[in-house]
């Protein structure tokens, strides 16, 4: 048993604006082994998104950062055959790689969430690069093998600016992906409204209350009528 709190707050963290998405389950993406910086400047630049653009009833759960290793959250994970997108740093990656093995195992993607979870916006552009493309680096290397290694980023804090476009797309990165409800502590809070809605996208972390936090958006997304979908099936 446990207690659901639901919270609706007039905004959730949004350092920059737009939406993008796809109408439906697309091919996942994932980026090459060892694959060299894009130059070429007419490549796109990633998209921004804050939800899915979809009339499929689902919604997507993502985790970042990587810091709690929890068991439990594990067991819910796989008990439930849950997607969720990782979005992690390079320390939660040396400290529990094999602990993410196991998401993997599972079917679910890992994505670049910047070396040290920095405040890109305070950052010139190489050092925006750097964060960027070295956390790729890591992943590709340590998770490569897998071909679970995607091309979405998500920026520490939801800070991004054009500058992180450039570097993204430097990378080989195809989203920029934000949120648009936070699970924490057992509560969930909405950008807007009162409960979710196809296509949003929600933001949890590797945190002990992590366990309650899949529980309640599992109850959430099903009082909805929702499934939750693989984020990188649509993206």
């Amino acid at each position: 048993m446990f207690v659901l709190t639901v919270t609706v707050v007039g905004a959730v963290l949004h350092h920059d604006a737009g939406t993008a998405g796809a109408a439906g389950p697309a091919d996942g993406h994932a980026v090459p082994v060892g694959a060299e910086r894009s130059t070429d400047p007419d490549r796109p630049a990633p998209s921004l998104v804050h939800r899915v653009e979809t009339d499929d009833p689902v919604v997507f759960v993502t985790i970042d950062d990587g810091n709690h290793a929890s068991k439990e959250a594990l067991d819910i994970v796989r008990e439930h055959d849950m997607p969720v997108s990782l979005f992690l740093n390079e320390g939660p990656v040396a400290l529990h790689g094999s602990y993410f093995d196991e998401y993997i195992a599972l079917g679910n993607h890992v994505h670049s969430h910047t070396l040290t979870h920095a405040q890109l916006t305070t950052l010139d552009a190489d050092r925006q690069e750097r964060e960027i493309c070295g956390m790729v680096d890591v992943l590709d290397e340590r998770y490569g093998s897998t071909d679970h290694v995607g091309d979405l980023f998500r920026a520490p804090y939801g800070a991004s600016d054009a500058t992180t476009k450039k570097a993204a797309r430097r990378c080989g990165l195809g989203a920029i992906v934000h949120w648009t409800a936070v699970a924490e502590n057992g509560e969930v809070a909405y950008a807007a409204g009162t409960g979710f809605k196809p296509g949003d996208i929600v933001l949890a972390h590797f945190t002990d209350s992590l366990p309650q936090d899949l529980r309640a958006i599992r109850q959430l997304a099903a009082d909805a009528g929702l499934t939750i979908a693989r984020l990188e099936d649509y993206l």
